[in-house]
């Protein structure tokens, strides 16, 4: 299945953009909604508390408007004011009609209906005609206590619609305490949501920029053999590809420098070869006697050809570590059997710069190449010695852990500044010292020291130090099964 891919980078992100922020959308729709509900209950509690409070005020107001007009009927005796006392009754009607459509209780509607019952039978006995003056003045003192009755009931009802409203108000407080809880969960929710989504964003984002970095980081560090590939959009794909051509390139390049170095080495070493036999013949006096100034030209002749066959030697080795891979012919080895041999060796050196020679050695054992580990050594002690003070001390320390092997081999005199410690293992590169300044070398003894460490599974760092140079190389354990075999 062909997995979809945006066209740019660009895309990728402004989509990871809109995907990101759709739960905070959706959070924002949401409370919305939720606010918009509570708003919209309470303007309806606030209208219907509001309207009956105001209906529970004015039915005490309308009936004793009505008391009122029958008072006056029964003190003046006009029927105007029963007519008057009728419609305060068609008010109160209407007005309990609106209290009905309360959500009260089943005991508030039964006070209301009982309040309309009686409120009914004032008028009707008081408009009857040709009653006698003893049934009317009777009439009407049983209205007075209809109207007292109902001036109670008017109260009650008021303390009713006031228990109605702050029910409705507790109620309201409990909807708000509901929402909030609910906003509160829900915000969390789309905050983790959202905080997810943009760390699967990232490393969405990440990952093509992450290959981009450890392809060119493999590069730099030489490695032309390990494909790059990017996976992501479409461009940072086509850079990918671009990046691979790139290391094909340089791979080929590197193939076309070591032949080249190879075969220059080569031509080089035939003439050298007739010059450095031509200058012994000539230093020895087999052609024919030389004076004293032809016999120091002779000696330097010889000399500098030693050196230029040392270079040669040097550029083939390097040139053939670069190329060959893993070390072949590997055995079990005793570090410390190569470390006093090869230190014994640089006896004469030593000697001509009155340096004294510190080891501190325990047993470690290795897989490797006795070629090449004898090498790298004897490569650290004559850098070590080349560049340490005359009369000072060149020390090598050789200990094993159980994770790994540590060497430390270091010399008095001056430290290396902490911005070279990171190039001094580049080829040809030449440290920058005023007290060795007449001190030179081929600069590939470290790079070879680095080269043929690293094809040991080992570690060659400078270690940061306020004087003497020193140098940590690190190699790993070699395991008790492999330690039964005989050391080489």
């Amino acid at each position: 299945m062909k997995h979809i891919r945006p066209r740019s980078f660009l895309n990728l992100v402004t989509s990871g953009l809109i995907i990101v922020s759709l739960p905070l959308i959706a959070g924002l729709f949401t409370t919305r909604s939720h606010l918009d509900k509570l708003v919209t209950q309470s303007v309806e509690l606030i209208e219907h508390s509001v309207a009956a409070t105001r209906d529970a005020q004015n039915l005490s107001e309308y009936t004793r408007n009505q008391e009122r007009n029958v008072r006056l009927y029964d003190i003046v005796g006009e029927a105007r004011y029963l007519d008057e006392a009728t419609v305060w009754h068609g008010h109160i009607t209407s007005l309990m009609l609106r209290l009905q459509e309360l959500q009260v209780d089943q005991d508030f509607h039964n006070l209301l209906i009982q309040f309309q019952a009686h409120e009914e039978t004032i008028l009707p006995s008081l408009q009857l005609a040709h009653q006698s003056p003893e049934n009317q003045k009777k009439n009407i003192t049983k209205a007075f206590n209809i109207f007292s009755r109902l001036d109670k009931h008017a109260v009650i009802i008021n303390s009713a619609i006031n228990e109605y409203v702050d029910s409705e108000l507790t109620r309201l407080k409990d909807s708000k305490h509901t929402a909030q809880k609910t906003l509160i969960w829900q915000t969390l929710s789309f905050i983790i949501l959202t905080v997810l989504m943009i760390l699967v964003l990232a490393f969405i984002i990440s990952q093509p920029i992450r290959q981009i970095d450890q392809g060119i980081d493999r590069l730099g560090k030489g490695d032309f053999s390990t494909p790059v590939s990017i996976t992501g959009p479409k461009d940072l794909e086509k850079l990918g590809k671009k990046l691979n051509w790139l290391r094909k390139r340089l791979a080929n390049l590197e193939r076309e420098k070591t032949k080249f170095i190879a075969h220059i080495s080569h031509d080089l070493k035939t003439p050298l070869a007739s010059i450095m036999e031509g200058s012994g013949l000539l230093q020895e006096e087999l052609i024919g006697p030389l004076n004293k100034q032809q016999l120091t030209v002779t000696k330097i002749l010889t000399s500098n050809s030693i050196k230029l066959q040392q270079l040669i030697e040097n550029i083939l080795n390097f040139n053939m570590v670069k190329a060959g891979g893993k070390p072949k012919g590997q055995s079990l080895l005793s570090l410390k059997s190569i470390v006093e041999q090869v230190a014994s060796e640089q006896t004469t050196k030593m000697l001509a710069k009155n340096i004294t020679l510190d080891l501190h050695l325990r047993e470690a054992q290795i897989i490797g190449n006795k070629e090449q580990i004898e090498t790298l050594f004897d490569n650290l002690f004559s850098n070590a010695i080349k560049f340490s003070s005359p009369k000072g001390i060149v020390c090598c320390n050789l200990r094993q852990t159980p994770t790994e092997i540590k060497c430390i081999v270091s010399n008095t005199g001056s430290a290396i500044p902490i911005e070279e410690q990171g190039k001094i293992f580049t080829p040809f590169y030449q440290a920058k010292n005023d007290e060795q300044s007449h001190t030179q070398g081929s600069g590939l003894g470290l790079a070879i020291v680095k080269e043929y460490v690293s094809q040991h599974n080992g570690t060659a760092t400078v270690l940061n130090r306020t004087s003497g140079a020193h140098f940590l190389i690190t190699f790993p354990t070699v395991s008790k099964d492999k330690q039964e075999q005989r050391p080489a």
